[in-house]
């Protein structure tokens, strides 16, 4: 009996030793709905937004334009001596600010976007897939990259169980497509600094955090990673905030509720 003891606790040992030089399980991507095979042509973003210009470029034109025509006339190697001073004075403040305005300016990523997806665009792309598309497309200033408040809550920059700051993914382009089944998809290309596991572990949180409406699918790509916004092709206001209001919460400590106008 003692011998019989003795076997069963060494197979026990066994079985632990063993779960414990186990691998740990690498987390699968979930499936979502897959890319058309055939998108058909690309169409050019021809809507103008005062967003899309650059005021550091245009201001420090301007200055340096000041300041060389303010010098050239006060030495009189150009007419218009009388306004030399003039064009000095605000050519330098004018430069200045130019100057800075280029020194925090956050280019915006490339966009290409499908015919199709742009035909869907009105009539499925949620409040947040529109919302991130042109913040991403236009110029930003003091921002360090795009989507930083959105890569900094899903990978828990900096704190336990995320990613370091080196690490953290660069945002390169987004493509606007369409998925099977017609539906309206945003894609955002990332560049290879984060491994494509550190996304599928944070799947649900990228869906949370983009949502609601949306489904997110992961793939490993030679740049890096793509994270596809795939709409669940409700109609766009569906999720509109002002469409919907925002209730107190049930009790201290539950998120706010919201409430389709009317309805309350």
């Amino acid at each position: 009996k003692s011998r019989s003891l003795k076997v069963s606790a060494a197979e026990e040992t066994a079985k632990t030793e063993a779960k414990t030089d186990a691998a740990p399980e690498v987390p699968v991507a979930k499936e979502v709905p897959a890319p058309k095979a055939n998108q058909g042509p690309t169409e050019e973003d021809t809507d103008f937004s005062i967003a899309k210009v650059s005021f550091g470029s245009i201001a420090l034109t301007v200055g340096i334009t000041f300041l060389t025509y303010g010098f050239g006339s006060f030495f009189q190697f150009l007419p218009g001596a009388d306004i030399s001073a003039l064009l000095l004075i605000y050519g330098f403040p004018i430069s200045l600010i130019g100057a800075a305005l280029q020194y925090a300016k956050l280019d915006p990523v490339p966009c290409v976007s499908y015919k199709a997806a742009v035909a869907l665009r009105e009539t499925q792309a949620t409040s947040i897939q529109k919302q991130v598309r042109e913040d991403v497309t236009r110029y930003r200033y003091g921002d360090e990259q795009h989507l930083d408040l959105a890569l900094d809550r899903v990978f828990r920059v900096g704190q336990g169980g995320g990613v370091s700051r080196k690490n953290i993914p660069l945002l390169s382009s987004i493509r606007e497509e369409v998925a099977e089944g017609e539906l309206y998809t945003l894609v955002l290309c990332f560049d290879d600094n984060c491994p494509l596991q550190e996304f599928v572990s944070r799947q649900k949180k990228i869906e949370g955090f983009f949502g609601p409406g949306v489904v997110a699918g992961l793939s490993a790509t030679e740049g890096g990673v793509e994270v596809a916004l795939v709409s669940d092709g409700k109609n766009a206001a569906s999720d509109d905030d002002d469409e919907w209001i925002i209730l107190p919460p049930l009790q201290p400590g539950l998120p706010a509720r919201r409430a389709r106008k009317g309805s309350v």
